[in-house]
């Protein structure tokens, strides 16, 4: 690692990330004319808006193994490639099949932007600054999903095929930014790399991997679980309507983002990686409580709900800062990053599927009993991890 953070590649390499996260976000936010455009169902919309989720829940462990084989910088400029060409192809789609087709391209080509960047930030980052622009970097999916929340629909004044060939553009055209960055790898990588199989026992084979993996798998399960399903709370349960549920929901997330940047600043001050997530954790438990009771006015909802997803918006930050402390190579990392992102998605698919079963069997109120298995199983991880991170240096 450098003995000084070049803060200029640094940022250039974050920016990649929301880069990529924009091509996450477009779609949901194009729903409504691709439904009307290309007369598609409900269904088919959900499957375009979460064909990233299902890329990286079912591919996010063998991409990270794949990735570690090649260097972090070629996996980075390819993925952005794979994920421009995606965007391109998808505004000439006619059919949902093809346009599915192609947000599966630009999934893949997401993820594997997401597995190299942390590793390019690794070689740019002096030790002592590396847990905050880690923090720094996990904000990039919140905030990419913000930035095209706002210039969207602007761009789909033209139609919702100049939002996707403006996209691609981008894309294609960072990618050859990152081609022309010079980023000496070596600092990182070991001078007799052991096999990929040992490398894979060496992740899969040790808990804490395991632990940050199930930490942000649980984070995302309890975020899509309530993030996702607060406006139908606020306008079934609070008598809302449509509009204000939906600025209420906006305001909670927008918590989540601030919550994103802070861990940084946490972790620099000193905040123990474990304590950080196991007080996130408990808060959630404790919050539904409120957030989910009858008698509880909406500006206590709203409050409680905003500190709950502010709250756990520490935890992404926090396990980006720990997965180089335990995963000490650049190929070591691709993997452990590839589980993380599996099981992150994985989260992101149960959540809200979970979330809708619960109160439709008990009820509203009996939301709090969900998210007070969240809180156990969070709690649960961060000690464990806090005897793995023990013994690891910070540095």
């Amino acid at each position: 690692m450098p003995l000084q953070t070049r803060w200029g590649a640094a940022f250039v390499l974050i920016f990649a990330g929301v880069i990529s996260a924009l091509q996450i976000g477009k779609a949901a936010i194009a729903v409504p004319i691709l439904q009307r455009e290309l007369a598609l169902t409900l269904v088919a919309a959900s499957w375009i808006v979460g064909a990233y989720g299902m890329v990286g829940a079912i591919a996010g462990l063998p991409a990270g193994i794949l990735s570690s084989l090649f260097s972090a910088r070629a996996t980075l400029i390819a993925g952005l490639t794979v994920a421009g060409i995606g965007s391109l192809a998808g505004a000439f789609a006619g059919s949902e099949t093809i346009l599915i087709a192609t947000r599966v391209m630009e999934g893949c080509g997401s993820l594997a932007a997401a597995l190299a960047v942390p590793r390019l930030l690794r070689a740019v980052t002096a030790p002592k600054d590396l847990a905050q622009v880690l923090a720094l970097f996990a904000a990039h999916l919140p905030f990419g999903s913000v930035v095209m929340m706002l210039v969207g629909p602007h761009v789909m004044s033209f139609g919702w095929q100049a939002l996707w060939i403006i996209n691609g553009a981008i894309v294609l055209a960072y990618a050859a930014v990152i081609a022309g960055m010079r980023i000496d790898e070596a600092t990182v990588a070991q001078a007799a790399p052991p096999s990929v199989l040992t490398n894979i026992g060496a992740v899969l084979g040790k808990p804490g991997p395991v632990l940050l993996a199930l930490a942000f798998g649980t984070y995302t399960f309890q975020y899509l679980a309530l993030a996702g399903l607060m406006p139908a709370l606020l306008v079934d349960r609070m008598g809302l309507s449509i509009a204000a549920a939906g600025t209420v929901s906006a305001i909670a997330v927008a918590a989540n983002a601030v919550g994103n940047m802070s861990a940084g600043a946490l972790l620099r001050w000193g905040v123990p990686v474990w304590s950080i997530l196991a007080g996130a954790f408990a808060f959630v438990g404790l919050a539904a409580i409120g957030i989910f009771s009858d008698a509880a006015p909406v500006a206590l909802v709203v409050t409680l709900a905003a500190l709950s997803l502010g709250l756990t918006g520490l935890i992404p930050g926090s396990i980006y800062a720990a997965a180089p402390r335990i995963a000490p190579t650049s190929a070591l990392l691709a993997i452990a990053l590839g589980l993380i992102n599996q099981v992150t998605n994985l989260g992101n698919l149960a959540g809200p599927a979970a979330m809708a079963f619960t109160v439709q069997s008990l009820g509203w109120s009996g939301a709090p009993l969900l998210f007070a298995g969240v809180a156990v199983t969070g709690v649960t991880a961060a000690l464990l991890l806090r005897r793995v991170l023990r013994g690891v240096p910070a540095g």
